[in-house]
């Protein structure tokens, strides 16, 4: 029997967190499915292994360009746009397949489809709500103004009518706080399935790690690395005498020259710029302590990262993050809590023991094993309700 033909709909493939779940997705469906990957954008397949940890060949899957206008398939920018023709696109191709999945938010294929919710940036009115550090940052782009009304314009009219078809969807959300929301303001039902740490960390002994701090993460003004900083800093005056390693893309932005403003002078933090590969694993498993201080994040695939590696992470208690660590002593609500919650943690030798067996046990639940079995499970669960015979097809 054929095999049924799936295709896995994602815009770019960059370096976030959110590309771990296309990659995985793809590697738990090849054995059972002929697999497109629809895209915008370059993919660089030795890259994007090496960084995420699959072991993808060009024949497990084959790779559908949406049409760009020249020099937007490599852009970092206007994502938007870049959507709108890929959305465009897949309005042309979803007919040639048996299943559809977006690995990126919401989708409209025509027909039902799975579709993997990474972030809330397909309802622009959420962005300053769920991210307050991000107001002030390019208003003349984001903000409501008649260049960005005119540029959505233009996007909707490239994307074609639109519809609320994706409400159809079988919807899995990254966290249970990303299903709330979901459900809360959009009345959208939908499964909770953790995205997964592919990444692999050396087991260093604690009296071997040095007793520093790990944050990882876009140089933007919601990742909030600036009040990581000061929140270390006021640690370190508590008598604690800790460091910080950054490990983050930095850029000539204004949050960029800023955060290497606020380093410059203290030699405590040691800004890394964009790092994976063997440095990445060795300084966050070289390292006790880990630091993520973005409010209402989705889920986060480094502070994950930093569980796995055995590292006491601190999260502000909005948002999937809290989740990861599952533990009051780890989560806080304001700089000065996480202040307070850091320094009780450094303090305890009885307390560390106790989120030392803690954060072994949270770790298993992000493992690619467990990821790519609960994806076919959704994925077989959805064809059978749509067409009980596909699952026999799919298994021929």
């Amino acid at each position: 029997m054929s095999r049924l033909k799936t295709a896995i709909v994602y815009p770019r493939l960059g370096f976030g967190g959110s590309e771990t779940k296309v990659l995985w997705t793809i590697e738990a469906l090849k054995r059972d499915f002929d697999v497109a990957l629809v895209t915008g954008g370059p993919v660089e397949l030795d890259r994007l292994n090496r960084y995420y940890g699959t072991r993808l060949a060009p024949g497990d899957f084959r790779v559908l360009q949406a049409p760009m206008p020249p020099g937007l398939a490599r852009s970092g920018k206007f994502a938007g746009l870049r959507g709108a023709y890929v959305s465009r696109f897949v309005g042309r191709v979803a007919p040639q397949f048996d299943l559809m999945i977006s690995a990126y938010n919401i989708c409209d294929f025509g027909v039902p489809g799975i579709q993997f919710i990474a972030d809330f940036s397909f309802v622009p009115e959420w962005r300053l709500r769920l991210d307050p550090a991000a107001a002030g940052h390019r208003d003349w782009w984001y903000g409501d103004s008649p260049l960005r009304r005119a540029y959505l314009g233009l996007c909707n009219r490239i994307a074609g009518p639109g519809s609320d078809a994706w409400k159809q969807n079988l919807t899995v959300a990254n966290s249970h706080w990303s299903a709330e929301l979901l459900h809360r303001e959009l009345g959208i039902e939908s499964r909770v399935l953790y995205p997964p740490v592919a990444a692999e960390f050396p087991a260093v002994p604690w009296q071997e790690k040095e007793n520093g701090f790990i944050c990882i993460g876009r140089v933007v003004p919601e990742k909030r690395m600036d009040a990581v900083i000061r929140i270390l800093e006021k640690v370190r005056q508590a008598g604690h005498d800790v460091h910080l390693h950054i490990l983050g893309g930095l850029d000539d932005s204004p949050f960029g020259a800023k955060l290497k403003e606020l380093a410059a002078p203290r030699k405590w933090v040691s800004l890394e710029g964009r790092t994976f590969g063997r440095k990445k694993i060795d300084l966050i498993a070289g390292h006790r302590f880990g630091i993520n201080a973005r409010e209402n994040e989705p889920f986060g695939i480094a502070p994950a990262e930093l569980v796995k590696a055995g590292a006491f992470t601190f999260v502000p208690a909005s948002g999937g993050q809290a989740e990861i660590v599952n533990h009051p002593a780890l989560t806080f609500s304001s700089d000065d809590d996480a202040v307070d919650k850091i320094c009780a943690v450094l303090s305890s030798a009885a307390l560390q023991e106790n989120l030392r067996q803690h954060l072994t046990r949270q770790a298993q639940k992000f493992s690619v094993e467990n990821f790519m079995a609960e994806v076919r499970r959704i994925v077989f669960e959805f064809l059978n309700r749509q067409a009980p015979r596909c699952v026999n097809d799919a298994h021929a």
